[in-house]
C-alpha cells in the first residue's frame, strides 16, 4: 500500500490551478493517451508487430507507430481503416455534458 497518498493530492491540487483552457488541453491529451493505449493493446492482443498490423491495414509501419503515439493528431478515416483491418469498428457518442445523456451514436464506416 502506498504510504504517501499525498502525492496524488499534490497532482490533483496542481491540476486544480489550471485555467479552463489548460484543463481542456489536459483532457484532450488524456484522451489521446487513452486511445493510443487502446490501439497498442488491441495490436498486442492479436500478437501482431507494428509491421504486421500495418501490412494487414495497407499502411506503412510508421503510420501504425504514429497511431500508437499519444502526441499524434489522428485522422478518423485512417484510424477506422486500421481498426477495421484488426476486426474492430468505431462508434462516436455525442454526450450532453450536463446530464451525461447520449444524444446520438454514430458508427464510423470504412469507405
Amino acid at each position: 500500500m502506498n504510504k504517501n497518498p499525498k502525492t496524488y493530492n499534490e497532482i490533483d491540487d496542481y491540476i486544480a490551478t489550471f485555467s479552463d483552457e489548460e484543463r481542456q488541453e489536459y483532457a484532450v491529451a488524456e484522451t489521446a493517451l487513452d486511445l493510443a493505449c487502446v490501439l497498442y493493446h488491441i495490436r498486442q492482443e492479436q500478437g501482431l508487430t507494428q509491421r504486421e498490423a500495418a501490412k494487414r491495414a495497407g499502411l506503412q509501419q510508421q503510420a501504425v507507430s504514429r497511431l500508437e503515439q499519444a502526441a499524434t493528431n489522428i485522422q478518423l478515416g485512417t484510424l477506422q481503416h486500421y481498426l477495421d483491418a484488426l476486426g474492430y469498428s468505431i462508434q462516436i457518442n455525442v454526450v450532453d455534458k450536463q446530464s451525461g445523456e447520449i444524444a446520438a451514436t454514430v458508427a464510423v464506416s470504412v469507405a
